[in-house]
């Protein structure tokens, strides 16, 4: 367990990979009452040691950014240990005891969490920000060290690149990402995130002037030097540029397997 600042310490799942870095961050927030913020995999070895973290303090909240399933699985396990609730924007695949939105307040003794509803990376993606600090639990809007994949029909660029305009917008002083350590300078990594997104828009628009092309063949050209291992998580991001392009009558093409081309 690491201490992040009076409010906020962090557990990482035993859960790494190329998708999840080094593990999952959960999240401890609150000295008194204490919000649990994506409970991570359903691996007994990480719920007993959020429940030993705690020391006896009560669990008020189980607090789920996103569904998926490096996120979301533990919430049962460690709320049926705990008695805690379980709090989500709700998803088919999940069924929260309660389901909150955007602009919903959590507030108890010590500590106040803002709900935002950040969609883009899930639909049912929400990010928490704890008035106290202003600082953002980002889930997997943003990541530290790397870019967030972003996986159609679920995923959704116009939706994502919305949400961090959003963020951009408001004062945040610290950034806790779902994975890899904390971000210090959320301005200028929520610049770098957008400017980055549209870059490779710009590049999938580039590369389709020339003649049709496969969403494998755009990922050849965008993505140079990018092991091969890796090609089929950048051609999930691809497809979401081309689906948003697509709804702006910029390009057309029918599916992940089909030809793409310039209107």
């Amino acid at each position: 367990m690491i201490r992040l600042s009076p409010l906020v310490r962090r557990i990482t799942a035993p859960n790494p990979s190329i998708m999840t870095g080094a593990g999952t961050n959960t999240y401890l927030v609150g000295i008194e009452e204490v919000a649990v913020i994506d409970p991570g995999p359903d691996d007994p070895q990480h719920i007993a040691a959020l429940i030993q973290a705690v020391e006896g303090v009560r669990i008020r909240w189980v607090l789920l950014t996103h569904t998926h399933r490096d996120h979301a699985p533990g919430a049962g396990p460690l709320a049926l240990q705990t008695g805690a609730e379980i709090l989500a924007f709700g998803h088919p695949h999940v069924t929260p005891d309660r389901t909150i939105g955007d602009g919903d307040v959590l507030a108890t003794i010590g500590f106040t969490l803002e709900v935002l509803y950040t969609p883009g990376h899930a639909s049912d993606h929400l990010c928490f920000f704890l008035r106290e600090e202003a600082a953002l639990f980002a889930g997997d809007l943003i990541m530290s060290g790397s870019t967030v994949v972003i996986s159609p029909p679920d995923g959704d660029m116009a939706a994502y690149l919305w949400s961090l305009e959003r963020l951009r917008q408001r004062r945040i002083a610290r950034i806790y990402p779902g994975h890899g350590e904390v971000i210090e300078h959320p301005g200028m990594i929520i610049d770098e995130y957008i400017h980055h997104r549209r870059m490779r828009e710009a590049q999938v628009l580039d590369a389709l002037k020339a003649w049709p092309l496969r969403i494998a063949d755009l990922v050849v050209q965008i993505y140079a030097g990018l092991p091969e291992t890796l090609h089929p998580l950048a051609a999930r991001s691809v497809y979401a540029h081309l689906l948003k392009l697509k709804s702006e009558g910029k390009v057309t093409g029918a599916d992940r397997e089909s030809e793409w081309t310039l209107l």
